[in-house]
């Protein structure tokens, strides 16, 4: 693509309709509006900003530099099951979080990353516009939960510790995938796992000037003979990853209640009947998308017709 000024791929973008004065000032505070919920903030922008953010998205953030064969979050094509199943084979695993992920991440690691991908925007003048550009970006100075740049950013920021920590885990035949805040390392022998848990610590404190941490309440060692349970799914004895039995067995008693009693499906499943059938199709769509083998146990046990509907939410439910 050929590279041109922003404002001018700005105007090109939305035929000369949409202007963002705010891109010469930086200053949005205007734009969006914060709410708690379950004890964090929010930050959610107004249309005028999801607008500029879709265009930041399109023409910059969705060209920075990922490192792709670990990282699984956030990305066209891929998911937590890919996450998960880089991991199917093996006997041991460490997983840990990362505390405080997108409010961790401040201005001056935005800044830089940008800075370091600056040769791959299409944007002819983005230099120019790079302040101003973090400043939409984060708010309180930090990448915040409820924009939707944030996943892009927090992806790209921590590229030279998912190369550091790849580099490492190759070195020691280890296997490494990260989803969002979510770390996972296995191996096929303990002894090479053992140390993996001061490398991730290390490597994230020196990638990122120590703004970011590894959460050690959530920090845990696993092994085959013991449930293998990696970001909500599991990992079978044969090798194979799917949902967790648990959301199994609540799926079949809602197809029960369903085709026997409304009522109770409604009790067990949401608020109104609405509610409860958009709830177990989305449901049925996340067992569809780690473990789309049960679902055709689920059509022979309740028959197709029914499962299916739910899948696509039928307006004949």
């Amino acid at each position: 693509m050929k590279k041109r000024p922003l404002k001018e791929l700005l105007s090109a973008m939305y035929q000369g309709k949409f202007d963002f004065p705010e891109l010469d000032t930086g200053d949005i505070s205007a734009l969006y509006e914060t709410k708690n919920y379950n004890g964090r903030k929010i930050h959610i922008p107004n249309k005028k900003l999801k607008i500029f953010h879709s265009f930041l998205n399109l023409f910059l953030l969705e060209y920075l530099q990922t490192n792709n064969d670990i990282v699984f979050s956030y990305r066209k094509g891929v998911n937590a099951v890919d996450a998960v199943s880089k991991h199917a084979h093996s006997k041991y695993f460490f997983q840990t979080d990362i505390n405080n992920f997108f409010n961790s991440i401040d201005i001056e690691m935005v800044t830089s990353t940008i800075f370091n991908n600056i040769g791959l925007f299409p944007i002819s003048d983005i230099e120019r516009y790079i302040p101003n550009i973090v400043k939409i970006l984060t708010v309180n100075d930090s990448v915040p939960v409820g924009f939707s740049t944030s996943p892009l950013i927090s992806n790209a920021c921590l590229l030279s510790f998912d190369n550091k920590l790849q580099k490492y885990c190759l070195a020691n035949s280890l296997i490494y995938s990260r989803y969002s805040d979510d770390i996972i390392i296995s191996s096929s022998e303990k002894a090479s796992l053992l140390e993996a848990e001061q490398r991730v610590t290390t490597y994230l404190a020196e990638n990122t000037n120590n703004k970011l941490s590894i959460n050690l309440t959530k920090s845990k060692h696993t092994q085959t003979g013991n449930k293998i349970k990696l970001l909500g799914m599991v990992i079978l004895p044969n090798g194979k990853v799917s949902v967790d039995i648990r959301f199994k067995k609540e799926a079949e008693v809602k197809f029960h209640y369903y085709l026997t009693n409304k009522d109770k499906f409604t009790e067990v499943t949401g608020s109104d009947f609405d509610s409860a059938i958009e709830k177990f199709s989305g449901q049925l769509n996340y067992i569809n998308t780690v473990d789309p083998s049960y679902l055709d146990k689920l059509r022979k046990k309740y028959g197709a017709t029914i499962v299916d509907m739910f899948l696509h939410k039928s307006d004949k439910l």
